[in-house]
């Protein structure tokens, strides 16, 4: 017999060496029917004079019992996620047609001058501030209107604006409220804190026009008239 030594060298010189790996078939994968069917062959093929122990046969119907078990789960979790977005679908269709508190800045005044207007927003103030600035800007990006809300301690300020401005008299030498141009607006809202001007988050409330049902994974999104989409977990309160 020859030395291991001598094996191994012989092993290299065909290019076979320790750091090489074949790469392993690909194994097909056994569903329950398939899994059913090797039982049954085994017990009708097994030596009559060397039967399956009782032991190793429960094991089988066990392993067979798991594997089912799991399948069960699954399937009671895609009919719980099925049921779960059905029902999102019917609260998001509930809301067309009213509006909601979403991130964002932007609304519009509407063409129609006799109607009265109210933009309702909050500022998502993290910290407390001695002083709340929110700035109205129109298309041009103009300030047309600054509401000073003061001293506020952190969390969502609420606050609105009846989209009049204060337009000065050349005859008179005085000013007065007029009704904003339609179009649409911006809110910037900024706080004080520690002497320094630092921005903060805002929200509005929009109208939500239709539901767009995702796809699979895909989160249900509100389409809303001014800010376009917002999912459904983005909104705060409901009108």
């Amino acid at each position: 017999m020859e030395p291991l030594d001598t094996k191994i060298s012989s092993f290299e010189e065909i290019g076979l060496t320790s750091n090489q790996k074949q790469k392993p078939a690909e194994q097909k994968k056994l569903g329950q029917e398939d899994f059913m069917d090797l039982m049954l062959a085994q017990m009708n093929h097994q030596d009559p004079f060397k039967p399956m122990e009782n032991g190793e046969f429960l094991t089988q119907m066990a392993q067979f019992s798991a594997v089912s078990g799991l399948k069960d789960i699954k399937d009671s979790f895609t009919s719980l996620a099925d049921t779960m977005k059905s029902n999102q679908a019917l609260q998001a269709a509930s809301m067309v047609g009213r509006r909601v508190l979403v991130p964002g800045n932007d609304f519009r005044i509407n063409q129609d001058m006799n109607k009265p207007f109210e933009v309702q927003a909050s500022a998502d103030l993290k910290v407390a501030t001695d002083e709340l600035i929110i700035n109205i800007k129109n298309a041009k990006g103009e300030v047309v209107k600054e509401i000073n809300l003061g001293a506020h301690s952190a969390g969502k300020i609420d606050f609105h604006w009846d989209g009049k401005v204060e337009k000065e008299d050349e005859f008179n030498d005085s000013t007065e409220e007029v009704m904003s141009l339609p179009g649409r607006y911006t809110i910037e809202a900024y706080a004080s804190i520690e002497n320094e001007k630092q921005g903060v988050d805002t929200l509005v409330f929009d109208m939500v026009d239709s539901v767009s049902v995702g796809q699979a994974g895909q989160p249900m999104t509100l389409n809303l008239t001014n800010a376009g989409q917002a999912k459904l977990s983005d909104v705060l309160k409901i009108m």
